[in-house]
Formats: structure tokens, C-alpha cells, sequence
């Protein structure tokens, strides 16, 4: 995703609470990994940033993170 799509996601998207269920504002969660700021470190942060990708139907980050 381009940074110029990047500027208009909802803020309510941001500071609604992750659907990976963490907890944690999806601004401070998964949004990172969607937009190529951060990597998962775990497979559990990768498992739920894939959860989150397919809640926002963000198919490139689920294909891009798909085993080949």
C-alpha cells in the first residue's frame, strides 16, 4: 500500500481496538506490519497481524506474508 493510501485510513480505524483482540489500539498493534513500518517478531504478532489484514481485507499483506 502506497503512503499516499496510507493517509486516508479512518481515524477511528486507529483508535478503535485491534481485531486481533489484543487489546491494544490497532494504531499501536497491527498497523505497523500492514503498512511496512515493522516486521512481526513472533509468530504469534504474525498470526494475529494476518487475522487483523483479513478483518480489513488487506489481501496484499496477506498474500505477501504467505509461505511460498
Amino acid at each position: 500500500m502506497s503512503i499516499h493510501e496510507e493517509e486516508h485510513i479512518p481515524r477511528e480505524r486507529e483508535e478503535s481496538l485491534c481485531p486481533c483482540k489484543s487489546r491494544f489500539s490497532y494504531a499501536e498493534c497491527c498497523m505497523p506490519y500492514h503498512y511496512g513500518r515493522a516486521k512481526p517478531e513472533t509468530a504469534e504478532q504474525l498470526m494475529r497481524s494476518r487475522y487483523s489484514a483479513y478483518f480489513f481485507r488487506l489481501s496484499d499483506y496477506l498474500y505477501e506474508t504467505t509461505h511460498p
